[in-house]
Protein backbone atom coordinates (compact mmCIF):
# COMPACT_ATOMS: atom_id res chain seq x y z
CA UNK A 1 0.00 0.00 0.00
CA UNK A 2 1.20 3.70 -1.04
CA UNK A 3 0.43 5.95 1.46
CA UNK A 4 2.11 9.27 0.61
CA UNK A 5 2.19 11.68 3.22
CA UNK A 6 0.99 10.65 6.86
CA UNK A 7 -1.49 13.67 7.64
CA UNK A 8 -1.42 15.74 10.91
CA UNK A 9 -3.37 17.91 12.46
CA UNK A 10 -2.84 21.76 13.24
CA UNK A 11 -3.75 23.38 16.63
CA UNK A 12 -1.87 24.92 19.82
CA UNK A 13 -1.68 23.11 22.83
CA UNK A 14 -1.50 24.66 26.52
CA UNK A 15 0.17 22.80 29.18
CA UNK A 16 -1.75 22.30 32.74
CA UNK A 17 0.63 20.94 35.40
CA UNK A 18 0.03 18.04 37.66
CA UNK A 19 2.48 17.38 40.05
CA UNK A 20 5.70 17.13 37.99
CA UNK A 21 4.14 15.49 35.41
CA UNK A 22 3.39 17.27 31.95
CA UNK A 23 -0.47 17.62 30.89
CA UNK A 24 -1.18 19.09 27.47
CA UNK A 25 -4.90 20.14 26.37
CA UNK A 26 -5.51 22.07 23.51
CA UNK A 27 -6.84 25.18 21.99
CA UNK A 28 -7.32 26.54 18.66
CA UNK A 29 -4.92 28.92 17.27
CA UNK A 30 -5.93 31.54 14.83
CA UNK A 31 -3.75 31.05 11.73
CA UNK A 32 -3.05 33.50 8.68
CA UNK A 33 -1.99 33.24 5.18
CA UNK A 34 1.87 33.31 5.16
CA UNK A 35 2.48 31.00 7.88
CA UNK A 36 5.29 28.57 7.89
CA UNK A 37 7.54 26.23 9.63
CA UNK A 38 10.88 24.86 8.89
CA UNK A 39 12.12 21.69 9.65
CA UNK A 40 15.70 20.11 9.51
CA UNK A 41 16.68 16.02 8.89
CA UNK A 42 19.34 15.13 11.71
CA UNK A 43 22.17 13.31 10.18
CA UNK A 44 22.17 11.26 6.90
CA UNK A 45 20.74 8.09 8.16
CA UNK A 46 17.83 8.50 5.72
CA UNK A 47 19.95 8.67 3.08
CA UNK A 48 21.89 5.37 4.04
CA UNK A 49 19.04 3.62 4.55
CA UNK A 50 17.66 4.71 0.47
CA UNK A 51 21.21 3.57 -0.54
CA UNK A 52 21.20 0.25 1.58
CA UNK A 53 17.52 -0.80 0.21
CA UNK A 54 18.28 0.18 -3.45
CA UNK A 55 21.50 -2.01 -3.87
CA UNK A 56 21.72 -4.10 -0.86
CA UNK A 57 24.66 -5.46 -0.31
CA UNK A 58 26.76 -3.21 -3.62
CA UNK A 59 26.16 -0.22 -1.74
CA UNK A 60 29.28 1.45 -0.07
CA UNK A 61 27.89 4.62 1.06
CA UNK A 62 26.53 7.94 0.21
CA UNK A 63 27.96 11.76 0.12
CA UNK A 64 26.83 15.24 -0.39
CA UNK A 65 23.32 14.48 1.50
CA UNK A 66 21.32 17.78 1.28
CA UNK A 67 17.53 17.88 2.75
CA UNK A 68 15.02 20.77 3.11
CA UNK A 69 11.56 20.70 4.42
CA UNK A 70 8.76 23.25 4.69
CA UNK A 71 4.93 23.90 5.38
CA UNK A 72 3.38 26.95 4.23
CA UNK A 73 -0.36 28.39 4.92
CA UNK A 74 -1.08 29.77 1.22
CA UNK A 75 -4.78 30.64 1.67
CA UNK A 76 -8.36 29.59 2.61
CA UNK A 77 -11.03 27.90 0.97
CA UNK A 78 -15.03 26.97 1.22
CA UNK A 79 -14.94 23.35 -0.52
CA UNK A 80 -17.75 20.99 -1.27
CA UNK A 81 -17.29 17.19 -1.05
CA UNK A 82 -20.02 14.90 -0.83
CA UNK A 83 -22.91 17.80 -0.77
CA UNK A 84 -21.41 19.14 2.87
CA UNK A 85 -19.72 22.25 2.67
CA UNK A 86 -16.07 22.44 4.16
CA UNK A 87 -14.25 25.85 5.23
CA UNK A 88 -10.72 24.94 4.68
CA UNK A 89 -6.82 26.47 5.18
CA UNK A 90 -4.74 25.31 2.83
CA UNK A 91 -1.05 23.61 3.75
CA UNK A 92 1.88 23.01 1.37
CA UNK A 93 3.98 20.78 2.56
CA UNK A 94 7.60 20.06 0.38
CA UNK A 95 10.51 17.98 1.13
CA UNK A 96 13.52 17.92 -1.32
CA UNK A 97 16.32 15.62 -0.96
CA UNK A 98 19.74 15.02 -2.67
CA UNK A 99 22.47 12.59 -1.66
CA UNK A 100 24.94 10.59 -4.25
CA UNK A 101 25.44 6.38 -3.44
CA UNK A 102 28.39 5.05 -3.66
CA UNK A 103 29.09 1.63 -4.86
CA UNK A 104 31.12 -1.11 -3.99
CA UNK A 105 33.59 -1.32 -6.95
CA UNK A 106 32.91 -3.45 -9.57
CA UNK A 107 29.78 -4.77 -8.18
CA UNK A 108 27.01 -3.40 -10.06
CA UNK A 109 26.19 -4.39 -13.97
CA UNK A 110 26.82 -1.98 -15.80
CA UNK A 111 29.14 -0.40 -13.27
CA UNK A 112 28.90 3.52 -13.10
CA UNK A 113 31.51 5.66 -13.79
CA UNK A 114 33.43 6.24 -10.29
CA UNK A 115 31.27 4.29 -8.87
CA UNK A 116 28.52 7.22 -8.12
CA UNK A 117 24.72 7.88 -9.04
CA UNK A 118 23.43 10.87 -7.77
CA UNK A 119 19.54 10.88 -6.54
CA UNK A 120 16.94 13.76 -6.26
CA UNK A 121 13.33 13.58 -4.51
CA UNK A 122 11.15 16.25 -4.44
CA UNK A 123 8.11 15.31 -2.04
CA UNK A 124 4.48 18.04 -2.37
CA UNK A 125 0.98 18.02 -0.88
CA UNK A 126 -1.51 20.52 -1.01
CA UNK A 127 -3.58 19.64 2.06
CA UNK A 128 -7.21 20.81 2.51
CA UNK A 129 -8.12 21.12 5.99
CA UNK A 130 -11.28 21.58 7.77
CA UNK A 131 -11.10 24.81 9.79
CA UNK A 132 -14.35 24.50 11.69
CA UNK A 133 -13.87 21.93 14.16
CA UNK A 134 -11.68 22.56 17.14
CA UNK A 135 -8.49 19.91 15.76
CA UNK A 136 -9.26 19.90 12.33
CA UNK A 137 -9.64 16.83 9.73
CA UNK A 138 -7.96 16.80 6.08
CA UNK A 139 -10.54 16.78 3.85
CA UNK A 140 -8.95 16.40 0.40
CA UNK A 141 -5.53 16.20 -0.95
CA UNK A 142 -3.20 16.76 -4.16
CA UNK A 143 0.19 15.17 -4.06
CA UNK A 144 3.19 15.28 -6.61
CA UNK A 145 5.95 13.49 -6.18
CA UNK A 146 8.89 13.17 -8.03
CA UNK A 147 13.19 11.84 -8.59
CA UNK A 148 14.92 11.90 -10.81
CA UNK A 149 18.74 9.29 -10.96
CA UNK A 150 21.71 10.82 -13.07
CA UNK A 151 25.20 8.90 -13.58
CA UNK A 152 28.15 8.22 -16.39
CA UNK A 153 28.47 4.99 -18.13
CA UNK A 154 31.58 5.43 -20.23
CA UNK A 155 31.34 9.25 -19.81
CA UNK A 156 27.97 8.96 -21.41
CA UNK A 157 25.72 10.58 -19.58
CA UNK A 158 22.67 8.51 -18.46
CA UNK A 159 19.12 9.35 -16.43
CA UNK A 160 15.40 7.57 -15.17
CA UNK A 161 12.53 10.31 -14.09
CA UNK A 162 9.75 9.75 -12.61
CA UNK A 163 6.91 11.92 -11.23
CA UNK A 164 3.50 10.52 -9.50
CA UNK A 165 0.55 12.93 -9.16
CA UNK A 166 -2.53 11.74 -6.77
CA UNK A 167 -5.72 13.40 -5.81
CA UNK A 168 -7.15 11.86 -2.89
CA UNK A 169 -10.07 12.46 -1.02
CA UNK A 170 -10.43 11.79 2.86
CA UNK A 171 -13.12 10.22 5.36
CA UNK A 172 -12.54 9.72 8.94
CA UNK A 173 -14.59 6.25 9.59
CA UNK A 174 -13.66 6.43 13.50
CA UNK A 175 -11.86 7.97 16.19
CA UNK A 176 -11.81 11.73 17.65
CA UNK A 177 -8.43 13.90 19.64
CA UNK A 178 -8.43 13.47 22.90
CA UNK A 179 -9.50 16.85 25.42
CA UNK A 180 -6.16 16.17 27.36
CA UNK A 181 -3.12 14.82 26.56
CA UNK A 182 -0.49 12.99 29.18
CA UNK A 183 1.18 9.79 29.82
CA UNK A 184 -0.98 6.77 29.49
CA UNK A 185 -3.59 8.56 27.39
CA UNK A 186 -4.45 6.44 23.96
CA UNK A 187 -7.14 6.68 20.46
CA UNK A 188 -7.32 5.23 17.74
CA UNK A 189 -8.48 6.80 14.04
CA UNK A 190 -9.54 4.99 10.75
CA UNK A 191 -10.01 6.58 7.89
CA UNK A 192 -10.90 5.71 4.53
CA UNK A 193 -9.12 6.91 0.99
CA UNK A 194 -10.10 7.31 -2.09
CA UNK A 195 -7.12 8.12 -4.92
CA UNK A 196 -6.79 8.97 -8.77
CA UNK A 197 -3.34 8.09 -9.46
CA UNK A 198 -1.34 8.96 -12.40
CA UNK A 199 2.57 8.16 -12.94
CA UNK A 200 5.08 9.66 -15.51
CA UNK A 201 8.82 7.87 -15.90
CA UNK A 202 11.14 7.65 -18.54
CA UNK A 203 14.75 7.03 -18.75
CA UNK A 204 17.50 9.52 -21.18
CA UNK A 205 15.28 12.08 -21.47
CA UNK A 206 13.16 9.94 -24.13
CA UNK A 207 9.89 9.98 -24.35
CA UNK A 208 7.14 10.24 -20.63
CA UNK A 209 5.56 6.65 -20.34
CA UNK A 210 2.37 7.40 -18.40
CA UNK A 211 -0.16 5.08 -16.33
CA UNK A 212 -3.32 5.98 -14.31
CA UNK A 213 -5.43 4.34 -11.99
CA UNK A 214 -7.82 4.44 -9.28
CA UNK A 215 -7.99 2.88 -5.78
CA UNK A 216 -9.56 2.79 -2.40
CA UNK A 217 -7.58 2.22 0.76
CA UNK A 218 -8.63 2.07 4.58
CA UNK A 219 -6.50 2.76 7.61
CA UNK A 220 -6.42 2.51 11.42
CA UNK A 221 -3.94 4.06 13.19
CA UNK A 222 -3.94 3.39 17.12
CA UNK A 223 -2.09 6.38 19.16
CA UNK A 224 -0.56 6.08 22.92
CA UNK A 225 1.37 8.78 25.02
CA UNK A 226 4.25 6.67 25.90
CA UNK A 227 6.23 8.83 28.13
CA UNK A 228 8.01 11.98 28.02
CA UNK A 229 11.37 13.64 27.14
CA UNK A 230 13.41 16.43 27.36
CA UNK A 231 14.26 17.44 23.53
CA UNK A 232 17.35 19.69 22.58
CA UNK A 233 16.90 21.45 19.21
CA UNK A 234 18.69 24.08 17.60
CA UNK A 235 16.15 26.90 18.99
CA UNK A 236 16.22 25.65 22.71
CA UNK A 237 15.32 22.90 25.17
CA UNK A 238 12.03 21.53 25.06
CA UNK A 239 10.15 19.31 27.85
CA UNK A 240 7.76 16.90 25.49
CA UNK A 241 5.25 14.17 25.51
CA UNK A 242 6.30 11.59 23.36
CA UNK A 243 3.27 10.21 21.25
CA UNK A 244 3.51 6.53 19.48
CA UNK A 245 1.46 6.10 16.04
CA UNK A 246 1.47 2.94 15.06
CA UNK A 247 -0.37 1.60 11.98
CA UNK A 248 -2.60 -1.88 12.46
CA UNK A 249 -1.33 -4.42 10.44
CA UNK A 250 2.40 -3.32 9.93
CA UNK A 251 4.15 -4.70 12.71
CA UNK A 252 4.88 -3.30 16.03
CA UNK A 253 8.62 -2.45 14.51
CA UNK A 254 6.81 -0.08 12.52
CA UNK A 255 6.12 3.37 13.83
CA UNK A 256 6.34 6.74 14.26
CA UNK A 257 7.21 8.82 17.09
CA UNK A 258 6.23 12.54 18.14
CA UNK A 259 7.06 14.68 20.12
CA UNK A 260 4.68 17.33 21.63
CA UNK A 261 5.65 20.50 23.37
CA UNK A 262 3.84 22.77 25.93
CA UNK A 263 4.30 25.50 23.76
CA UNK A 264 3.76 23.84 19.89
CA UNK A 265 3.33 20.10 19.26
CA UNK A 266 5.87 19.31 16.70
CA UNK A 267 9.58 19.52 18.26
CA UNK A 268 10.65 16.45 17.15
CA UNK A 269 9.24 13.70 14.65
CA UNK A 270 11.01 10.27 14.37
CA UNK A 271 10.12 7.25 11.55
CA UNK A 272 11.27 3.93 12.79
CA UNK A 273 11.56 0.44 10.67
CA UNK A 274 12.10 -2.61 12.16
CA UNK A 275 12.93 -1.44 15.49
CA UNK A 276 15.45 1.04 13.57
CA UNK A 277 14.69 4.75 13.19
CA UNK A 278 15.08 5.12 9.59
CA UNK A 279 14.18 9.19 9.45
CA UNK A 280 14.31 11.76 12.05
CA UNK A 281 13.38 15.98 12.14
CA UNK A 282 13.33 18.63 14.46
CA UNK A 283 12.03 22.23 14.33
CA UNK A 284 15.00 24.99 12.99
CA UNK A 285 12.96 28.00 11.92
CA UNK A 286 9.22 29.48 12.08
CA UNK A 287 6.72 32.35 11.72
CA UNK A 288 3.52 32.50 13.03
CA UNK A 289 1.70 35.88 12.35
CA UNK A 290 -0.91 35.45 15.11
CA UNK A 291 1.97 35.00 17.40
CA UNK A 292 3.77 37.85 16.50
CA UNK A 293 7.09 35.66 15.87
CA UNK A 294 9.50 35.69 13.72
CA UNK A 295 11.97 33.57 11.88
CA UNK A 296 14.81 32.67 14.58
CA UNK A 297 18.40 33.82 14.82
CA UNK A 298 21.36 32.40 16.33
CA UNK A 299 21.33 33.26 19.83
CA UNK A 300 17.48 33.70 19.92
CA UNK A 301 14.72 31.84 21.86
CA UNK A 302 11.51 30.97 21.33
CA UNK A 303 8.93 33.24 23.99
CA UNK A 304 5.43 31.78 22.75
CA UNK A 305 4.09 28.90 21.22
CA UNK A 306 3.56 27.57 17.85
CA UNK A 307 0.80 25.33 16.06
CA UNK A 308 1.89 21.70 14.84
CA UNK A 309 1.94 22.51 10.88
CA UNK A 310 3.79 18.96 11.05
CA UNK A 311 5.80 17.19 7.77
CA UNK A 312 5.92 13.40 8.79
CA UNK A 313 6.82 11.62 5.55
CA UNK A 314 5.69 8.15 5.17
CA UNK A 315 8.52 5.61 3.89
CA UNK A 316 6.14 3.53 1.89
CA UNK A 317 5.98 6.11 -0.82
CA UNK A 318 9.83 6.07 -0.75
CA UNK A 319 10.30 2.60 -0.93
CA UNK A 320 8.38 2.48 -3.92
CA UNK A 321 10.58 4.96 -5.67
CA UNK A 322 13.50 2.88 -4.45
CA UNK A 323 11.85 -0.14 -6.12
CA UNK A 324 11.41 1.72 -9.35
CA UNK A 325 15.01 2.99 -9.25
CA UNK A 326 16.35 -0.12 -8.96
CA UNK A 327 14.49 -1.80 -11.30
CA UNK A 328 15.22 0.82 -13.89
CA UNK A 329 19.19 1.09 -13.63
CA UNK A 330 19.17 -3.27 -14.30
Amino acid sequence: MRKIIALMVCALFLVGSSNAELVITKKKLELRTGDYVKYEIMGNTFGKNMGEFMFDDKFLDIEAFESQSEDVLTHFEMIEVDNQSYECYILNRTLNVNFTVILKEDSYDPQPDNDRIHFSFSFNVKLWNDNTSLLPDTIKSETVDSYIQFWKDNEEEKSFEGITEEQISHTKTQGSWPDILEVGSSWTFSEETSINSTSFSRQNGGDWEVETSEREESETTDYEVTDEAKITTSVGTFDTLIVKATVQGEGQGNHTLEYMDSDFISVKRVIVENDEPILTMQIKEYSISSLESQPLEDGDSITEGLPNLSFLLSVSSIVLIAIVSRIRMN
